[in-house]
């Protein structure tokens, strides 16, 4: 290494007052245009990843989450028909289709939005069968229920929720996986690709700048001009173009990072925890409309709940919550809300994921005394309680976790990754244009500022 720039040392050494001059000129140049190849590139990578993220797979990801959402809540509202007679819970009746049409649009949804091939086709195929199987057993037990047959009502609603508790549900959280594992992949490239094109775009820039600065330095010592506007304004604009491109590459990794990591994560997080609220919904509804298999729907309730949150010995959600809404808490229980509160990062956001745990909490409170009186031999009261919609009944305790504490933190989420997102676009919008018409006047302004010196050694 030594000789080499020994040699090379000596060889420049050879070369005379306007050789050196068409060399920098040269060295500029090629400075200017490696500059401009690592910048478009690295520009580039960087929005096709915030679209890849922002646009495409956290889309999908949500579809396969919201299908989930559908599936459970279809299962939820029909175990809360058949617990009333035929015709008298339109509620749940209305319930029910509604979430039977979200989940066939989002079916639809998923189907024209296949990225992955047979990975996302087969859970999807899976459901659009599984669901026809579904709702012909639902059909049957209505049909049974109406005829006041419950033996054979609590039968048929048995194979069809076994069809969605093996089936459709296990088919959502495949389509779920393969865009969470596909969203992981992409980021984390993403991640290696940006530092490694900012490290390009740095070393560009800063050989850039350096030639210039050379070039100023050598020609004021041999032709004894103190400055040259030409090369000063061209180092000027090289030194702010790299200023402003690491800004922006650094900004849109920062948004992108915050979409990822900060808001997706939660908004996964409560996706989860709300459709595993459906389904312990449904497994408390079971438990009164199935009394053979009473003590399995309930240790079913339990542990779904247990994957949202479960309070360590000692603790109650009503403590967890009241030392959870300090800033710094440090999780002492397990499930998803304890993720969540792991991830606490946009304003409000503390408050809203607190506000999850307290009304699980009564939620559980009042599914304790539908089991007590269950257990009393007080079916009817039972029955009641858990199809209230007023405060202190079940229905109600439960739209208070889901519609207003979960959407809520959700919201909150969503509006962040969406801003980031946004933001990210305008960090490296305007590039393809910038970038060529800076390193172009540099070029140019190089060229001019050497030319009347390369004339005068003509």
């Amino acid at each position: 290494m030594s000789k080499i720039i020994s040699a090379s040392s000596k060889a420049i050494k050879k070369l005379n007052t306007p050789q050196l001059f068409q060399g920098g000129l040269y060295l500029t140049w090629a400075a200017s245009l490696l500059m401009l190849v690592s910048t478009m590139s690295g520009i580039q990578g960087q929005r096709h990843a915030i679209n890849t993220i922002g646009k495409e797979s956290t889309p999908s990801i949500t579809t396969a989450q919201r299908l989930k959402d559908a599936a459970a809540g279809m299962d939820a509202y029909i175990a809360k028909e058949l617990l009333l007679p035929s015709g008298q819970n339109q509620d749940a009746v209305k319930g029910y289709q509604e979430r039977y049409e979200k989940l066939t649009q989002r079916l639809v949804a998923a189907a024209e939005s296949i990225s992955y091939g047979d990975k996302e086709r087969k859970p999807i195929e899976t459901l659009q069968l599984e669901l026809g199987n579904y709702i012909a057993k639902i059909q049957q037990a209505r049909d049974f229920h109406e005829r006041g047959d419950t033996n054979n009502m609590v039968v048929a609603y048995r194979s069809a929720a076994e069809i969605m508790d093996q089936k459709l549900l296990p088919a959502a959280d495949a389509l779920d996986k393969v865009n969470v594992d596909a969203l992981n992949v992409t980021y984390n490239k993403e991640k290696f690709d940006s530092g490694k094109s900012l490290f390009f775009i740095v070393i560009s820039g800063v050989a850039l700048i350096t030639i210039l600065i050379g070039l100023q330095i050598f020609l004021s010592k041999r032709t004894r001009r103190t400055f040259n506007p030409m090369l000063l304004a061209a180092s000027a604009i090289a030194i702010a173009f790299l200023n402003y491109t690491t800004g922006a590459f650094l900004s849109a990794s920062q948004n992108l990072r915050i979409a990822t990591e900060d808001a997706f994560s939660s908004m996964h997080t409560l996706r989860q925890a709300r459709a595993l609220g459906y389904i312990a919904n449904a497994a408390q509804s079971r438990y009164l409309l199935d009394p053979a298999f009473a003590l399995n729907h309930e240790q079913a309730f339990f542990n779904t709940i247990a994957k949202i949150a479960k309070p360590s010995d000692g603790e109650t959600f009503e403590t967890v919550a009241a030392t959870a809404s300090a800033s710094g808490y440090k999780p002492n229980f397990t499930g998803l809300l304890a993720d969540q509160l792991k991830n606490i990062t946009f304003a409000g956001e503390r408050e809203a994921t607190v506000n999850n745990l307290t009304t699980l909490g009564t939620y559980l409170a009042i599914d304790k005394q539908i089991r007590q009186l269950e257990r009393s031999g007080k079916h009817t009261e039972a029955i009641a309680l858990c199809l209230g919609n007023q405060p202190g009944q079940s229905n109600w305790a439960f739209d208070e976790f889901r519609l207003k504490a979960n959407q809520k933190t959700f919201d909150i989420n969503q509006a962040a990754f969406d801003k980031a997102i946004k933001q990210g676009f305008r960090d490296v919008d305007g590039f393809e244009f910038t970038t060529p018409v800076a390193l172009s006047a540099i070029a140019i302004l190089t060229l001019f500022g050497l030319l009347p010196r390369l004339k005068e050694y003509a």
